[in-house]
């Protein structure tokens, strides 16, 4: 399969595990240090994939790797800050019109990806129908320090991807993949030195859960496949910009799973579907679509 195909693929299960998250998830997030830590734990499960190709590479790029796991695992720390003072659906479309822009230019200077003309307007068009699908206008509850956290967090997320674009360019995938995921857990240890932290995480062990076992754990297991995903199309690509401006796409696919169930579950939705809001949104699709198909023409 080609990256364009993984890519679709892996945003498709990236909004299957978001609208899971919507259904399941009520409450707001307390320690923001707390969510990260168990994810960037959680990518331990990576070592699975040793016996599929692993190898040693010299210790520079090791190193390397190790980095952007552990820059990820601050930028999800203070992407849960974010959320924690502002809501997902003015959060989300603010980081997913950045992160594409801040991993481009990380790219130009550090990979010397360039991108023609033609590929800069398609990234252009698909970056303003990403904003203009998902957003949902200002509010008076809005913490300017939520979009400052938010920043960070875009501004480590593109770091960390555009390493990782590096580790796939002087590692195999696998062995990259691995490395980077043992320095996500070493960013969890870092988070774990704070007694609050380690506090926090055993009461929240302790509490009862309340999510649908079955529907949880499809969830994760979509987020999980869908990170993979990611991470390989950008190992395959020529440009680890375009993956990035390709999130587009997931809100698509959020917007139609969420409409056709609205009906049944109303509290998936975040706003109302006025007549003003579909033509946004239809537009916002639209100008996707002409980006994708300007991209590949």
């Amino acid at each position: 399969m080609t990256w364009f195909t993984i890519a679709i693929i892996a945003y498709f299960l990236n909004a299957i595990a978001v609208t899971i998250d919507k259904f399941l998830l009520s409450k707001k997030i307390s320690n923001p240090a707390v969510y990260a830590i168990f994810i960037s734990t959680l990518s331990l499960l990576s070592l699975v994939l040793m016996p599929f190709g692993f190898k040693l590479y010299s210790a520079s790029q090791i190193l390397i790797a190790l980095l952007a796991g552990l820059i990820f695992t601050f930028a999800l720390f203070y992407m849960f800050k974010a959320l924690s003072q502002n809501e997902a659906s003015r959060i989300t479309p603010f980081m997913g019109g950045l992160q594409p822009i801040f991993v481009f230019i990380l790219a130009l200077f550090f990979l010397n990806e360039n991108l023609g003309l033609q590929q800069i307007v398609a990234f252009v068009i698909i970056i303003i129908g990403t904003v203009a699908i998902s957003w949902q206008g200002s509010s008076k509850t809005d913490k300017k320090t939520a979009y400052l956290f938010a920043a960070i967090a875009t501004l480590l997320f593109a770091i960390s991807y555009t390493i990782n674009k590096y580790s796939f360019i002087n590692q195999d995938f696998i062995s990259g993949f691995i490395w980077t995921r043992v320095g996500a857990f070493i960013g969890a240890l870092v988070l774990l030195a704070s007694a609050k932290n380690r506090c926090d995480i055993m009461l929240e062990l302790r509490k009862p859960k309340k999510q649908a076992g079955g529907l949880f754990l499809i969830g994760q297991l979509a987020g999980a496949l869908s990170f993979i995903l990611i991470n390989y199309a950008i190992a395959i690509s020529s440009s680890v910009a375009l993956v990035n401006a390709l999130q587009g796409l997931q809100y698509v696919f959020l917007l139609a799973i969420v409409f056709s169930l609205s009906s049944k579950f109303p509290r998936l939705l975040e706003e109302k579907f006025t007549t003003a809001i579909v033509i946004k949104k239809i537009i916002a699709t639209l100008l996707i679509i002409v980006g994708l198909f300007i991209l590949f023409v």
